[in-house]
This record gives C-alpha cells, sequence and structure tokens, in this order.
C-alpha cells in the first residue's frame, strides 16, 4: 500500500507542476484567498477603497507588462487580470460561500482557465513567417535552444505515432546542425527519448525544416523474418535484415546497378559487444546464399563459431582463426587481380548477372568480423578496399569501435556504407556515422548493448531521409531455421578464376558439413578448424613468416618477371627437340570441346584415383588431392560436388573415413580388409 501511495503522491505532485495545471490553481486559490480577505476585511471601508484601487492597479499593470506581445495576448492577460481581481474584491465584501458566487466563480474561472489552456496548445502562430511580427511561440523550442530565435511556421502534422512540424530559423547565427546538436535539450523539454526526434532539413532553403517526432517505440518487441526476401533470385535484389521505426523494410544492394548506376559497396559495421551487430549481418548473410549467384567467405579470429554457426556448411571459405584470416586475406589480393582480368576480357567493367551467365563467375561477399585484430597486427587491407568493387566483390568490415589506432582512414575512406549498431559514447558515434546524420537526430550511443538489433543504416541507394531514421534487425534465428532454409536454396560454387587464384590456401580449406554444426556441442573434435583452435606463439610465428615469404616473393616477380609458369624450367640454351615424325604442327585451330563426363564415368574416375593414392601409400586425403576441379579437369566435377561424394563415400566406410580435421578423409584400403 505504500508503494501506492508513493506513486499516487508523485503524480500528483507532476500534475500540479505541470503548466496546464497553473490556470485552474489559479482559479481554485480565489476561494480561499476571498474567505480570509472576507474575515478579515469584510466590515472595513478603508480596506474596501484599498482593495479596488489595488485590484486597478493590478489590471493596469498586467495591460503595460503585456507591451510587446501580441495585441490579443495583451487583451486576454488584461481581462484575465480584471476578472481576477475583480472577484477577489467582490467576495470580501459579499459572502464568498454565496451560492450564486460560487456559480460564478465555478462557470467564470473553468471558462478563463480553459482558454488559457486553449492558448497554450495553441502556441503556433502560422502566419508569422509571413506577416513579419517576428519570431512566433515556440514552448520548448525556445528553452531548449536558449536565445536562438527558432519559430514554428505552421500546424504540426499529427499522425498516428509521429508529429512533423516544420520550423523556420530566424536568426542567422543558427543552422540546422546546431538544432541537431541540441537535440537532447529538446528531447529533456518534451519529455521523450533523444532517439525518438529527428532534424529534417530542407535540400532547398537552409533556413527552414522539420521536425519528426515518433515518441512511441515500435520497435521495442522486434519483429520475427518473414524469410527469404528474394529466395532464388540474383543478388542485384535488395538484401532485406529488419524494419524501421515507419514499419518500412530495412534494405540495402551490395553489388552496382546497371540502371541507376549505384555502385558496388563495402560496408562498416560497427557496435559494441551485445549491441546485436553480428546476429544483424546474420541476415544479410543468409539472404546472400539464397541468391543463385553470389558466394560468401569469412572471416572471425575471435568468435569464430559463434558468429558463422549453422553458416559453415553453405560459405564458400571460413577462415576461423588470424593466421588463416590473414591467408584469405593475401589470397584475396589474387583473386582480386584474376577476377578483374577475366571480366576486363569478357568486356565487363563491372559485375552484372551477366557476368554469371557468361563466365559462371558469382558475386562475392566477404564478411570481416573483429577487423580490429588484424589492423592492429599489421595487416594491410587499403588496396583490398579500394580494388574489390570492380571485381565484383563486397567487403564488410566489423569492429567494435572505428578509430583510427583501429582501422586506417584509407580503409575507413573506402567504404560506402555503415550499419551501425549502439556504440559507447558520442566519439565513438563520430567515428561510425557522417556529421549530417548525427545532426540529423541519430543517436546510436543512446542505445549502447540495451537494445540489440537496433541500428542505423547509411548506404547508396537508400532515401537520405531515412539515415537518422532507426530500424531494428529481426529476431535473430536459431541455427535449425538457419540450416532449413539454406539446406533447400541453390547451391553455389566459386567460378576457376576464383578458385585458381585462392591458391593452395583456398584449395585446402575446412570444409563443414549440417552434423558438424547441429551436434557441434556434442561432437567438438569433427569442428575443429584445420589448423586446430589454439596455435602455440611458435606455430603462429612460423606461419607469419611464411605468407610474409610468399608476399615478397610475389612482389619480386612482379618486379622482374614471373619465373613459375610452365616454361620456368625450360633451358633457353637447349636445342629444341624435333617432333615425331607421325605430328603434325597446327596453327590457329581451335582445340576440340572436351565432352562432359557423365556422374558413372566422373564416380569411376574418382574410385581409379584413390587406387592410385593408395598405391602411393597416402593415408589421409582431402579435396586438394584432386586439383584443378571443373570440366576440364580429370574427373570433371566442381570441388562442391567432390566434397559431396568424399563424404558419401566416408559414410559407406569402405573406400574413406572420417579424418581427425574437417575435410580430412582416412583412406582405407577394402582389399586387405576382406584378406
Amino acid at each position: 500500500m505504500s508503494s501506492d501511495s508513493s506513486a499516487l503522491s508523485k503524480a500528483a505532485t507532476k500534475a500540479l507542476q505541470h503548466p496546464r495545471s497553473r490556470p485552474w490553481i489559479a482559479v481554485a486559490a480565489e476561494l480561499p484567498a476571498t474567505v480570509a480577505t472576507h474575515a478579515f476585511w469584510g466590515d472595513s471601508p478603508i480596506a474596501a477603497i484599498g482593495l479596488t484601487v489595488a485590484a486597478g492597479a493590478f489590471t493596469a499593470s498586467t495591460w503595460l507588462g503585456a507591451h510587446g506581445t501580441k495585441a490579443h495576448r495583451r487583451i486576454h492577460a488584461t481581462l484575465s487580470a480584471g476578472a481576477a481581481s475583480t472577484y477577489l474584491v467582490v467576495g470580501t465584501y459579499v459572502d464568498p460561500l454565496d451560492p450564486a458566487l460560487l456559480s460564478t466563480l465555478a462557470i467564470g474561472g473553468a471558462v478563463a482557465a480553459g482558454s488559457w489552456n486553449v492558448r497554450q496548445a495553441m502556441r503556433v502562430n502560422p502566419d508569422a513567417a509571413k506577416d513579419g511580427e517576428g519570431s512566433a511561440e515556440t514552448g520548448v523550442l525556445v528553452k531548449a535552444l536558449g536565445n536562438a530565435k527558432l519559430a514554428l511556421r505552421g500546424a504540426p502534422k499529427v499522425e498516428p505515432n509521429k508529429v512533423t512540424a516544420p520550423y523556420k530559423i530566424t536568426d542567422p547565427s543558427m543552422t540546422n546542425a546546431d538544432i541537431g546538436r541540441h537535440i537532447e535539450n529538446i528531447a529533456v523539454e518534451a519529455g521523450v527519448s533523444p532517439n525518438a526526434i529527428r532534424v529534417k532539413a530542407d535540400p532547398d532553403d537552409a533556413s527552414q525544416g522539420e521536425f519528426v517526432l515518433v515518441p512511441k517505440d515500435v520497435l521495442t518487441d522486434g519483429t520475427p523474418w518473414p524469410g527469404p526476401s528474394a529466395f532464388g533470385g540474383s543478388i542485384t535484389a535488395p538484401v532485406v535484415i529488419g524494419v524501421y521505426e515507419d514499419g518500412e523494410p530495412e534494405i540495402f544492394w551490395f553489388p552496382y546497378d546497371e540502371v541507376t548506376k549505384r555502385n558496388a559497396t563495402h560496408f562498416l559495421g560497427a557496435g559494441m559487444n551485445g549491441s546485436g551487430k553480428s546476429e544483424g549481418f546474420k541476415f544479410a548473410i543468409v539472404e546472400t546464399l539464397t541468391r543463385y549467384n553470389a558466394i560468401v567467405w569469412g572471416i572471425d579470429p575471435s568468435k569464430g563459431r559463434q558468429t558463422f554457426g549453422p553458416l559453415l556448411p553453405f560459405m564458400d571459405w571460413t577462415a576461423l582463426s588470424e593466421a588463416e584470416g590473414n591467408e584469405m586475406i593475401d589470397a584475396l589480393t589474387q583473386v582480386i587481380t584474376a577476377r578483374a582480368d577475366a571480366l576486363g576480357r569478357a568486356g565487363f567493367k563491372n559485375w552484372t548477372p551477366q557476368a554469371y551467365e557468361q563466365l559462371g563467375m558469382p558475386y562475392m561477399v566477404v564478411w570481416i568480423e573483429e577487423a580490429a585484430k588484424f589492423f592492429r597486427n599489421g595487416t594491410e587491407m587499403e588496396g583490398l578496399v579500394m580494388e574489390a568493387r570492380s571485381a565484383g566483390i563486397s567487403v564488410i568490415i566489423s569492429l567494435q569501435r572505428p578509430s583510427a589506432t583501429s582501422m586506417p582512414t584509407d580503409v575507413r575512406e573506402q567504404l560506402g556504407g555503415a550499419l551501425v549498431f549502439g556504440v559507447k559514447g558520442d566519439t565513438t558515434a563520430a567515428m561510425a556515422l557522417p556529421d549530417d546524420v548525427l545532426d540529423a537526430g541519430a543517436r546510436p550511443q543512446a542505445w549502447e548493448n540495451r537494445k540489440p538489433g537496433y541500428n542505423y543504416l547509411v548506404a547508396p541507394g537508400i532515401d537520405e531521409e531515412r539515415y537518422a531514421m532507426k530500424a531494428r534487425t529481426f529476431i535473430p534465428l536459431t541455427d535449425e531455421e538457419i540450416v532449413a532454409v539454406l539446406s533447400a536454396a541453390p547451391k553455389t560454387a566459386a567460378d576457376p578464376v576464383t578458385a585458381q587464384a585462392g591458391g593452395e590456401a583456398y584449395a585446402d580449406r575446412a570444409v563443414y558439413t549440417v552434423d558438424d554444426v547441429l551436434t557441434r556441442t556434442t561432437n567438438t573434435t569433427t569442428s575443429q578448424p584445420k589448423e586446430g583452435i589454439v596455435m602455440t606463439e611458435e606455430e603462429r610465428r612460423a606461419r607469419e613468416r611464411a605468407l610474409m615469404e610468399k608476399q615478397e616473393d610475389r612482389a619480386v616477380n612482379a618486379m622482374v618477371g614471373d619465373d613459375e609458369g610452365p616454361d620456368a624450367d625450360v633451358d633457353p640454351d637447349a636445342e629444341i627437340p624435333s617432333l615425331p615424325a607421325d605430328q603434325v604442327w597446327t596453327f590457329g585451330q581451335t582445340p576440340e570441346p572436351q565432352r562432359e563426363k557423365t556422374t558413372e564415368e566422373a564416380e569411376a574416375e574418382l574410385l581409379a584415383m584413390l587406387e592410385e593414392f593408395r598405391e602411393q601409400g597416402l593415408e589421409v586425403i582431402g579435396p586438394r588431392n584432386f586439383q584443378p576441379y571443373g570440366k576440364s579437369s580429370r574427373i570433371g566435377r566442381s570441388r562442391a560436388w567432390l566434397s559431396g561424394r568424399l563424404s558419401d563415400l566416408a559414410e559407406q566406410g569402405i573406400h574413406l573415413d572420417d579424418g581427425e580435421k574437417p575435410g580430412d578423409f582416412r583412406l582405407l584400403y577394402p582389399e586387405m580388409a576382406e584378406a
């Protein structure tokens, strides 16, 4: 009961302190005042004269004190003062409890107090901007902005859970950016969250704009994922990751658009621990993996499986350690060059769906989580983000705080999009979002990690009015839900150009199955990345040295010429060997196209190669032992087909068995087992 009484007391106090209550309090105060004056001076002629003079003086001073205000306001105030003082004089010499006098107080006082309430509610002068009479009455705006001259230039537009109030700046020292920096002050005066207010500047008139107020947060309960937005479609269709506060879908695009000429886009992902950043980007990756012409590479040296989890079997390449992440980043430098060359030879200046149709080259999305770890340790990505877009690659650089010490400025400048979740403090917000978006009311620091999934999205193709509009990604999916959707999605493999440019690191990458990710809590042995969860310091340094040596060799070869081509071992002084008598030179002829192998022929070739591996004494094999892949290879199938067939043979337990690491298989000797 005590808590209820306290709550009622606080509510009553708050109500009495509200500006709209003051006229009613003044009317109510008339009754005890007249009772008191009647008791003391009801029979005194001198007091009667004094009170009459005082009432006149009070009315006159009200008229004089209202000088400079609008005429109707001055008259209203003077009449109210005259009526209140007259009633006090009459009540002093007439019984104040007389029914007629009490009725007069009740009716007249209600009219007077109500009229002031109406004036307070309608404190907008729509003609102020036209008639030159000065600033309109702006209520909380004057208080929040200090001495700034800011006038509302029209009646606010009221919609369900949205109020739009147009304003005009009448003081040249004030700008729209200054107003944006006072949003928190305005929010305090209005009694709403800073995230509920946005400033929409007029692009054609710097002196005008609109306040947009959304008092109720409709994103609180979250929105269930409605499913893939373009299942089996092209990656050129928009990617949908959540919902804006007005109910519209939160969308963006990765690739170049031929019609609008929108550029392909790299993205910055920023957000503190617990802000929902990784879960939010998962929706973008799931969307990408449901498109027929896109693949995904991913790196997370810190949380690995917690980030990628059920996505692992469907991503083309994942790196779950810093060492393997560096190998992928290094491979990407070669992949970009190879893809750009292939696209250029085919006449493409940018990747388009036609590039996939002609070259079999899918669009690539590279998701780099905890990127700050790589930047701190000296990994260079400037060239990667500068050159990748024209090669049909979008890069997501995701980290908690995009400061200059966590990410080079040159990298930040190349990230055309930003998906910013809750951050810690104003400084981090200023690092993550453009100044004009912050000036318009974006406040990711207001959430920190208390509202996971809340974000602001800035990217090419999005209406700029939405940059400062808060959104929330969909309610996170379970592992089983993600696996169910992606298992039914198109299976897209990397094209030969990308696969070959990826080199040994790509060929030797770990391959995951659905069973690996859905049973990882009970079967951790099969879920180890290929280099193990933990590396010793010596192993890490050795791996870094090997990578550095490879990069140095590549740089030298680029300057002096590649000596690793097909003619690398040819002696320039040796005689040209003569042709056999039955061989004839041919020039300019197109070689006959190779016939595509049937499934039975491919499987027979696979078993033949397994027998050859037995003769070589191999004990552990993997897809790397069957390179190259594709129609022109010995088996005539892609790496994805080969990986699936090897897994099938391992399940049968005749030719192969599962190895200790993902992607590895133990070679069995069935003939020896039968003996």
